[in-house]
């Protein structure tokens, strides 16, 4: 039985190379990491990439990305090392990651009615993901993230 995308989600970003590939993404060409998520779990179920509205789910998640996790990460970020602070620093990342389960949740409510078919395909559904979000990644780091989903699945 497939994962739900909160499961699975978990599972990949633990899975060997995932995590600083994801951040990498992030960080270094503005790619959500939720989105990015989503899309491996679309992928692994099979769903075809015509079947999601790419464009309409990355505009549902910028408001909440920028004007919510962002700003946390930043400050979360910029209290890092800062004397005296690792209590506020603690609880700045716990609502960091609980706005971020919450938009995965979101993410899941509106994913998971779609069908899925035998045959994995997460390369496409990284970059429908990646272009609807205006943005294209070396291909490398979409065919490693694609091969780590796959040994995931194995």
């Amino acid at each position: 039985m497939m994962d739900d995308l909160q499961g699975y989600a978990v599972r990949l970003y633990q899975h060997e190379g995932v995590e600083p590939l994801l951040l990498a993404l992030q960080d270094e060409v503005g790619l959500d990491v939720l989105l990015l998520l989503s899309a491996c779990w679309l992928g692994a179920r099979g769903v075809a990439p015509a079947a999601v509205d790419w464009v309409a789910l990355a505009g549902r998640c910028q408001p909440w990305r920028q004007e919510l996790i962002e700003p946390l990460r930043q400050l979360r970020r910029l209290l890092k090392g800062e004397s005296g602070t690792e209590l506020l620093r603690a609880q700045v990342k716990a609502c960091e990651l609980e706005a971020e389960w919450l938009q995965l949740r979101r993410l899941a409510s509106s994913l998971e009615s779609l069908p899925g078919a035998d045959s994995p395909c997460w390369l496409a559904q990284l970059h429908a993901c990646c272009q609807a979000q205006g943005s294209q990644p070396d291909r490398a780091q979409l065919w490693r993230l694609a091969e780590l989903c796959r040994e995931l699945s194995d």
